[in-house]
């Protein structure tokens, strides 16, 4: 069932398209170059280090860190901010005003903005030298459900793979990105988690400030 929920899952994901990058006062202009700008390779190494070193990794030490080749479409992350941002106020939550802005500081009009810049997003293929300090290999997603559906996968040795989009650049000191991460084992795959992360510089460092969640549970 984990197997089958996550091909599912991974399919779906597939299918999305949409397009990156953003106007002027929101973030660059539309981009299709084949490789990450230094802002995206600082922005994607920090959060992967700091990401694969919390605790809840901590029974995985030692796996080979297989990425999927094909980065997810950036509107993803954007598609989750708004999700959380509605739940959020469907709820009525009880948040100081604060931590609301820390967290939601995005306006309708920017929002606009960036949609409309994403909607011829070309999906971004992942190099091996896109990671700086964590050894990876790379894995097409057709190869994975393949090696699924045949049963091959059953033989491979325990491994972390990891589907994430390149960061969304909203501006000089906020990005975005959804990531999630499965654990595979004897042709058995199960998600250890799955988020977008708002990451925010302050004294010219990146930090993980946040989580949105995107309303699948799995």
């Amino acid at each position: 069932m984990r197997t089958t929920t996550f091909v599912i899952i991974l399919i779906l994901i597939c299918q999305q398209s949409i397009g990156q990058s953003t106007r002027s006062k929101v973030s660059d202009t539309i981009r299709t170059e084949k490789n990450l700008t230094e802002t995206e390779s600082t922005v994607v190494n920090i959060f992967l280090d700091a990401e694969l070193k919390k605790d809840s990794y901590k029974y995985y030490k030692g796996c080979e860190i297989f990425i999927i080749e094909e980065a997810l479409k950036t509107t993803k992350s954007i598609d989750n901010y708004l999700y959380s941002l509605e739940e959020w106020k469907i709820m009525n939550k009880v948040l100081k005003r604060t931590d609301l802005k820390k967290m939601y500081f995005l306006d309708s009009l920017q929002i606009k903005e960036i949609k409309l810049g994403l909607e011829k997003e070309q999906i971004y293929h992942w190099k091996v030298t896109d990671f700086k300090n964590i050894k990876v290999s790379l894995y097409k997603s057709e190869e994975l459900s393949k090696s699924i559906r045949t049963g091959t996968s059953i033989n491979l040795p325990k491994r972390l793979i990891i589907y994430f989009t390149k960061p969304l650049i909203i501006n000089r000191n906020n990005a975005l990105i959804s990531f999630s991460i499965a654990i595979g084992e004897s042709g058995v795959y199960s998600t250890i988690t799955h988020f977008t992360v708002l990451l925010r510089k302050a004294n010219n460092e990146w930090k993980d400030i946040g989580h949105y969640e995107d309303g699948v549970f799995y």
